[in-house]
């Protein structure tokens, strides 16, 4: 049985919270692969063995979980370059959830000892960088939607751009702009590199019409919009064409007779990013 420490015993009454449920399931769901090394990390009189588990090739993501779930519930939070390294060794989408739950169960022992400051934008952008890495653009979405739950930095729009990005080059243009939207209704504003992420997934993906709204968009709100960018949908617009299917003579009368409807859906699909009527600040 484990000692009972104050670290330990507040774990014990967030269970409640299905917090500590987490860090039990981790110790007890599988045995360690790496036995010799979380043997070492249960050792109080090794410390030194315990922090060996990044050096350590043959220890999994899962493995260095529990270590480090057992160094948090023994000594209160690690450091964050271990959190760090941690993301590093993930390889797959539940790797990195666990990994993210773990991020949390560490920022609540950082708040008992009044560590309550965000982890720094290397720690954020690590692990979004390594969820994309790995094809789970579902846990990158976690992180900067519930920010604040896992003590993780997301007051930059530099943690946003590699997810716009990632979903870009999917044609997803729709998660595209839902991610810009939501960078930007929680105050972080966009600029001009922002512009072209958004301006070269959809050219790239044969919507030039759409690119040419985002540009009016960023304009209308004073926000300076690169001439590389616009060289871009100049030089790349051909490709909307070649993508896009023949449209069909009673189509095309009736985006003619209905000219707003057509620009209602083009909206739609931009998730509401580019309102060029209403020029709203950013």
């Amino acid at each position: 049985m484990l000692q009972q420490t104050p670290l330990l015993a507040l774990l014990r009454r967030l269970e409640a919270q299905n917090i500590w449920r987490m860090s039990h399931n981790v110790l007890s769901a599988q045995p360690f692969s790496a036995s010799a090394a979380v043997e070492a990390a249960r050792e109080p009189a090794a410390p030194s063995a315990a922090a060996e588990w990044y050096d350590n090739p043959a220890v999994s993501a899962q493995d260095a979980v529990k270590i480090l779930v057992h160094q948090i519930q023994q000594s209160g939070p690690i450091k964050q370059r271990h959190l760090q390294l941690l993301y590093r060794r993930c390889q797959t989408p539940d790797d990195l959830d666990k990994a993210l739950k773990l991020t949390r169960l560490n920022y609540l022992a950082r708040g008992e000892l009044q560590q309550h400051k965000p982890f720094s934008h290397k720690t954020s952008q690590i692990l979004i960088h390594q969820a994309l890495n790995v094809g789970a653009p579902e846990v990158a979405q976690k992180a900067l939607r519930h920010a604040s739950e896992f003590g993780l930095s997301h007051d930059s729009y530099k943690e946003f751009h590699p997810l716009m990005i990632y979903y870009s080059k999917q044609g997803a243009l729709q998660q595209m702009f839902e991610v810009f939207e939501f960078m930007r209704s929680h105050g972080r504003r966009p600029g001009p590199e922002t512009c072209y992420i958004l301006v070269k997934g959809c050219v790239d993906h044969g919507r030039p019409d759409l690119a040419e709204l985002t540009i009016r968009e960023f304009e209308q709100n004073g926000v300076r919009v690169r001439d590389g960018t616009k060289l871009y949908l100049d030089q790349n617009r051909h490709k909307g064409l070649m993508m896009q299917p023949p449209t069909s003579p009673s189509a095309a009368a009736a985006a003619a007779a209905h000219p707003a409807a057509v620009a209602a859906q083009q909206q739609a699909m931009m998730g509401g990013a580019a309102a060029a009527a209403a020029a709203r600040a950013f």
